[in-house]
């Protein structure tokens, strides 16, 4: 049975998605000291590329979980790193959960919506996973686009942390794609 971890490195039209090096410091570090965007990670400010190097691309992208990919977002020209993107597939739920995070100069150009696309695929049609889902805070508008665009359906509004959730079943992949 295939999961994620048989995908090291995902080709789309315009992106890598590969792993994360210690080169790619400087680039992540564009989106780890912006506050608009930390706001909405699970992280703190970064302050220098030495902090991104060891505690984002060490301590969090190169400790690896069984079943989970962390994969850097890549621009297949030039290699220069944009984002980044996880799978976590759940394999007693037989679903997976897809969180993102792109460099403000590379919003608005559909690089995550091709991304996601491609996830979405793969999660569909070779690993044949029943759910994909997406959470966010109610107020982060940017990452809230990107699965209405692809057409997931929002479920619900967590009370308690003002996460929204969004799913896309397999039926409704097999629908839209």
């Amino acid at each position: 049975m295939k999961t994620i971890d048989d995908y090291n490195e995902i080709l789309t039209d315009r992106l890598l998605l590969r792993r994360v090096l210690l080169t790619d410091a400087p680039q992540m570090y564009q989106w780890l000291s912006d506050e608009n965007t930390v706001q909405w990670l699970s992280g703190t400010l970064n302050t220098s590329i030495e902090n991104v190097e060891n505690q984002a691309i060490k301590s969090y992208f190169w400790q690896d979980i069984v079943n989970t990919k962390k994969y850097g977002i890549a621009l297949q020209e030039t290699d220069e790193l944009i984002g980044s993107i996880d799978f976590r597939q759940n394999m007693l739920k037989n679903n997976a959960e897809i969180g993102y995070v792109l460099t403000p100069l590379q919003r608005g150009k559909g690089f995550m919506h091709e991304a996601v696309s491609s996830l979405l695929k793969i999660g569909f049609t070779e690993l044949n996973l029943v759910d994909i889902w997406i959470s966010h805070d109610s107020e982060n508008v940017s990452s809230r686009r990107v699965p209405e665009r692809l057409g997931f359906e929002q479920t619900e509004i967590n009370d308690t942390s003002s996460d929204v959730v969004w799913h896309m079943s397999s039926a409704r992949y097999r629908e839209k794609f």
